[in-house]
């Protein structure tokens, strides 16, 4: 059985993985990363 979906609520932080699916990146840009971290701390 599948599990549910994920709750999306804005300002709730997210576990990330290193890379996204195939190898993807996970953050557009250094602006991307910065607004991510910035997050995180």
């Amino acid at each position: 059985m599948p599990r549910g979906a994920r709750l999306d609520v804005p300002g709730t932080l997210h576990h990330v993985v290193v890379r996204g699916i195939e190898r993807c990146k996970i953050v557009k840009d250094d602006q991307d990363r910065n607004n991510f971290l910035w997050r995180h701390y």
